[in-house]
């Protein structure tokens, strides 16, 4: 009598895979599939960021318009220095504070444009400034720190009408004319000026 021993069965091992297979991705074709999406997430970030900047820049502008128009108003008087005492504390914030654009933390403005939002990083802050030969509060000025270059010149742009002088990065976009009046102001110069980056400081004086 013939005795046949059992052989071992490894196509089983192999259907079984096969099934897995056929019922889903194996842990490294998810790995795989997880490590690509981060890697184009990663590359893209630049642009989404760039995209919510563009889109902020039109409410920023036109917040910062009406409140530059209302300080002036504010400012009319005999005080050769109306201007003088100016800060975020007294003014700026409580103009911000209840604003959907900005957002404000104690005496911190945050643009959004760019920046932490942080300190001085990413922040506006006013402080009176010496216009047209007068005396530092004759006039006041409005600092924006670390704005994204997407912002550029549309921030600019939009302010020039209520700005007497307008710097970027230190150089000088507007200036006052001859006889003080308000100079020209060329969106191209101003678009120039900037640098790549989280790295552009606005500054907008009028009086």
């Amino acid at each position: 009598m013939k005795h046949f021993s059992k052989q071992p069965r490894p196509f089983k091992s192999h259907a079984a895979r096969q099934r897995l297979r056929q019922g889903g991705y194996t842990i490294v074709e998810v790995i795989a599939v997880i490590a690509i999406i981060g890697f184009l997430v990663i590359i893209s970030m630049p642009a989404i960021k760039g995209i919510f900047v563009q889109a902020r820049v039109g409410p920023a502008s036109a917040e910062l318009q009406r409140f530059m128009t209302a300080t002036r108003l504010l400012g009319e008087g005999d005080s050769v220095t109306p201007y003088a005492a100016i800060s975020n504390t007294s003014n700026l914030a409580p103009a911000m504070s209840e604003s959907s654009v900005f957002k404000v933390n104690g005496a911190t403005v945050a643009h959004r444009l760019g920046g932490s939002g942080a300190g001085s990083n990413g922040t506006i802050t006013i402080g009176p400034v010496a216009l047209g030969g007068g005396a530092a509060g004759s006039g006041f000025g409005l600092t924006l720190t670390n704005v994204n270059h997407r912002a550029c010149p549309g921030l600019a742009t939009t302010l020039n009408s209520v700005s007497e002088t307008i710097s970027v990065n230190g150089t000088a976009a507007k200036t006052l004319g001859a006889n003080n009046e308000p100079g020209s102001f060329n969106a191209v110069t101003a678009q120039d000026l900037c640098v790549k980056g989280d790295n552009n400081t606005f500054v907008f004086a009028t009086r």
